[in-house]
């Protein structure tokens, strides 16, 4: 088994090292090879300098750069396409999950699942984007039918066999619905596994208040778009 962890980074120069850091640790003590891939999305900052530092000292680890900001679902896209592994997580940089998670993620892979996506069932974010978190949960539920607790969890995996069919399309800051719809077209098992999250500490979120509210006309609009593109599929993943 070879697993590669992807890591979207936007501005990150502040966590990206200690992130890294923590990630190899947590990716030494799995029983397989692995690597780590970093995004980095047209950074402003020294992200991608600071990962090339970090490089010289671990050759595990990828620096993969955008020449412009492709959103999130950009990053995750670049992900799919360089990652090596025959398991691909892909992990938010901001510090706010931890690699030490994937064991209990891959387990449910071992289930029979392709793509396991994260669920913060104790959050650690200030109230008003859990808020905006929880109207975003039931926008997926209503247009999609999404089964699982956590729309936008910035943990997830995919096996290699179905990484290779997923076709990101949308430009968004959102990437586990298109996921999903990808998912079921695809007719493959979706699960959830619940993962920690701490608040960030360092940096500053891309998503303040004011665009997430902004967000709203937007991913609604997108939601529509993948049920469209869900109306295709002969089976609906199930899940546990």
């Amino acid at each position: 088994m070879f697993v590669t962890l992807a890591l979207p980074a936007y501005n990150e120069e502040e966590n990206i090292e200690q992130v890294l850091t923590q990630c190899v640790a947590s990716l030494k003590a799995l029983p397989h090879s692995w690597e780590i891939l970093v995004i980095d999305n047209a950074s402003n900052d020294a992200t991608a300098e600071r990962v090339q530092r970090f490089i010289q000292r671990q050759p595990e680890v990828r620096l993969v750069s955008h020449e412009s900001n492709r959103l999130y679902a950009g990053s995750c896209a670049t992900a799919l396409r360089e990652a090596r592994g025959d398991r691909i997580a892909i992990m938010d940089s901001d510090g706010q999950h931890i690699a030490a998670d994937i064991p209990r993620i891959m387990a449910k892979m071992d289930e029979g699942y392709s793509l396991v996506i994260g669920w913060r069932r104790d959050r650690d974010d200030p109230v008003a984007r859990q808020v905006f978190s929880s109207a975003f949960i039931l926008m997926g539920k209503f247009y999609l039918r999404y089964p699982l607790h956590d729309l936008n969890c910035g943990f997830r995996m995919l096996d290699r066999s179905f990484a290779d069919r997923v076709s990101i399309k949308h430009h968004m800051n959102l990437s586990n619905p298109e996921f999903y719809a990808e998912a079921v077209k695809a007719g493959v098992r979706v699960g959830e596994v619940v993962v920690s999250h701490f608040p960030r500490e360092k940096g500053t979120s891309t998503m303040t208040v004011g665009k997430i509210i902004r967000m709203f006309a937007s991913v609604s609009s997108y939601l529509k778009a993948l049920r469209e593109e869900m109306k295709t599929a002969h089976v609906a993943p199930s899940r546990q």
